[in-house]
């Protein structure tokens, strides 16, 4: 074996040799630790409804496309740099990290929210990509959301964008 092949094989590594919550906290760290980047542009709102959800467990993904449309939205807000969520039972909201990829006209932004409709429930973390490429008033988005050690959720669907004044 060469050293090239040493070096890739010491490189390759297979989903089960990470769990899914320690590879998840990984990131998020990562991520959360990481200074925003390009926070820029007009000042717009971003109104995302899901169409599809999917409920992961380390061992598999459930597609679920119906019944939860009407308890679950996020929002995001470039003035003022405001990400939130209702779940459910619960609406979250905190000043999100945000992440812009020029290229692919995604913005990400990514935060540990606080719950605004019931104080005492625990924060959740959330991130919510959007697709801000499309010259028209809608795009794409996917949320990650209840991120545990067992499995997380995360919704599609389009998002709404608004001019913020």
């Amino acid at each position: 074996m060469d050293r090239s092949d040493e070096l890739q094989q010491a490189h390759h590594w297979r989903r089960d040799d990470v769990p899914l919550g320690s590879a998840l906290f990984s990131l998020l760290s990562i991520l959360l630790s990481s200074p925003t980047i390009a926070a820029g542009q007009e000042n717009r709102e971003y109104d995302c409804r899901p169409d599809i959800k999917y409920e992961c467990t380390v061992d598999q993904c459930e597609k679920i496309v119906s019944d939860f449309q009407h308890a679950e939205w996020f929002a995001y807000s470039t003035t003022t740099g405001e990400l939130s969520a209702c779940l459910w039972t619960n609406c979250y909201a905190v000043k999100a990290t945000v992440f812009r990829d020029r290229a692919s006209g995604n913005l990400t932004a990514i935060g540990k929210l606080i719950p605004t409709a019931h104080p005492g429930n625990e924060p959740i973390i959330v991130s919510l990509t959007i697709d801000t490429g499309n010259s028209d008033d809608t795009g794409n988005f996917t949320a990650v959301w209840g991120y545990r050690n067992e499995g997380l959720t995360f919704d599609m669907g389009k998002c709404a964008l608004r001019k913020s004044r």
